[in-house]
């Protein structure tokens, strides 16, 4: 019953996310959903930037744990680190994409499928 709970609220950020209306951040990252269209799970990876500097990445749909907290731009690079100061996950920021770096952050769990190098549009 959680992982219908979360599947829900993850699709409702996502739809939400993917509105025409985007904002920037005044850091050249607009402010709206980045799905990694390349994925072939069911619920897409997806990177969702908020008003605030405030984000939610999900990385599969078999995971309870959804990483949530702050974002900042370094560099040419997105930085989300996740409020409870466990997970760092970084993005290089090109054409309006984001491009994992796997190297930079955390380590993913074994069954999320975000290589390295992965876009995020």
């Amino acid at each position: 019953m959680k992982k219908l709970l979360y599947m829900v609220i993850m699709f409702a950020f996502v739809f939400a996310g993917c509105s025409s209306d985007t904002k920037s951040n005044g850091e050249n990252i607009s402010v709206r959903a980045y799905i990694m269209q390349e994925s072939e799970e069911p619920l897409k990876p997806t990177v969702l930037l908020e008003d605030n500097n405030k984000f939610s990445f999900t990385y599969s749909a078999l995971s309870s744990y959804i990483a949530m907290g702050s974002y900042e731009v370094h560099d040419g690079s997105l930085i989300l680190k996740t409020d409870d100061g466990k997970y760092k996950y970084v993005f290089k920021i090109e054409d309006g994409n984001l491009i994992f770096n796997a190297a930079e952050s955390s380590e993913l769990p074994s069954y999320a499928n975000v290589p390295d190098g992965a876009i995020f549009e």
